[in-house]
C-alpha cells in the first residue's frame, strides 16, 4: 500500500517513498534497495514501537504512516478512488480488531473495535527527536539566533503552521504591521465538523519578560494582545469579518515565567482562555520535526529580495 505496488493505492516511485516518510516525520531515506523489502522492514521497525497515546492502538509512528496513506491529494493526482482503498485496509486491520476511518475533513483515524479507543481523540504525545532532526533543530536555532522578526515570521512560522494544517496563513508584513491591531500572523483550521477556528499570532524577536521598556516588554504586549482578540479580521474565503479565536505569543527567545504569570493576572478571564504561549524551546523541537526540508542559508539571499518593494503587484 505504501510502495503503490496495490493497484488501489497510489504508485510511489523511490523518491516519492522518501518524501512519504518525510510527510511523516520520519527520516528514513529510500536509496537503492528494492522498495517493497525496504518499506516492508521500516513498517516493521515503526511496528514494535510503543503507543504513547494507548496501548489499544498501534504505536504513534505506524498512526502516522497509516493516516498518511490516506492523503487526498495523492489519491487526486494519481486518478485511484480513496473508498476502495480503505476498504482493503479495513481488511488487513481487521485481523487486529481495529478500524480505519475518513473524518469530516478526510483526515484517517484508527479505532480499536474492542475497546473503542480513537486515535483522533487522544493527544499526539511528541516522540524522542532522531539524529537528522537534532541536526535540523540545531540549524534553525543557528538561524534564529540572526534573523529578523520578519524572517522568523515568513521563513518559519508560515511553513510551520502550514505543515500542522492551518489554512490561509498569512504574515501582515513588515509595512502592515501597524494595520493589523497587533496581528503579525493569521489563519484558520477546520474542525473535524467542518467549522472554521480562527487564530492570530504576535511574534517577537528577543526575550519577553516583566520588566524593561523594549517591545518585547510584556506591557506592551498586553496592549497588543488585547487589540488582536478585540478587533475582527476580514477571511477573503467568506467575505466576512470573523472574531479571533485564539491568539499565540510567539518567541523566537524565552518568555519567562513571570511574563506569563503577569499577562495572565491582567487579563479577564473571557481574554485569558484566547492566549497560547510558544517559547524558543518549544517551537525548536516541534519545528525539528516537520522543516526538515527547509535549506535556510541556501535560501536566504533570494529570501531578501522578495519584500514587498520588489513585488510587482
Amino acid at each position: 500500500m505504501v510502495t503503490g505496488d496495490n493497484d488501489l493505492f497510489p504508485y510511489r516511485s523511490s523518491w516519492y517513498i522518501t518524501k512519504f516518510f518525510s510527510r511523516c516525520g520520519l527520516p528514513f531515506k529510500h536509496s537503492r534497495e528494492t522498495r517493497r523489502i525496504w518499506v516492508y522492514d521500516r513498517l516493521v521497525e515503526l511496528n514494535v514501537g510503543n503507543s504513547a497515546s494507548n496501548q489499544d492502538l498501534p504505536s504513534a509512528d505506524l498512526q502516522r504512516v497509516i493516516s498518511e496513506i490516506f492523503d487526498g491529494d495523492d489519491f487526486e493526482a494519481a486518478l485511484k478512488e480513496l473508498q476502495p482503498a480503505l476498504d482493503d485496509m479495513n481488511r488487513l486491520l481487521k485481523r487486529s480488531g481495529l478500524a480505519a476511518y475518513l473524518d469530516a475533513s478526510q483526515r484517517c483515524h484508527l479505532k480499536n473495535t474492542g475497546s473503542g479507543v480513537n486515535s483522533a481523540l487522544l493527544s499526539n504525545q511528541p516522540r524522542p527527536l532522531s539524529q537528522e532532526e537534532i541536526a535540523q533543530r540545531q540549524s534553525l536555532a543557528k538561524f534564529l539566533d540572526s534573523a529578523t522578526e520578519d524572517e522568523f515570521t515568513e521563513r518559519l512560522l508560515v511553513p510551520f503552521f502550514q505543515r500542522l494544517g492551518f489554512h490561509r496563513v498569512s504574515a501582515t508584513g513588515h509595512k502592515e504591521k501597524t494595520l493589523e491591531f497587533g496581528k503579525d500572523l493569521w489563519m484558520k483550521f477546520q474542525l473535524p465538523t467542518g467549522h472554521w477556528i480562527y487564530f492570530c499570532a504576535q511574534v517577537k524577536r528577543n526575550k519577553v519578560d516583566a520588566g524593561g521598556a523594549s517591545g518585547s516588554n510584556v506591557a506592551t504586549i498586553l496592549n497588543q494582545a488585547r487589540m488582536a482578540i478585540d478587533h475582527p479580521i476580514f477571511d477573503p474565503d467568506t467575505n466576512k469579518q470573523v472574531l479571533l479565536d485564539h491568539l499565540y505569543l510567539i518567541s523566537a527567545g524565552e518568555i519567562t515565567r513571570s511574563a506569563r504569570q503577569w499577562l495572565i493576572t491582567q487579563l479577564d478571564s473571557g481574554q485569558r482562555r484566547h492566549i497560547i504561549f510558544m517559547d524558543r524551546d518549544e517551537f525548536l523541537d516541534h519545528s525539528a520535526r516537520i522543516l526538515l526540508d527547509l535549506r535556510l542559508e541556501q535560501e536566504r539571499d533570494i529570501f531578501e529580495n522578495i519584500f514587498d518593494d520588489t513585488v510587482p503587484f
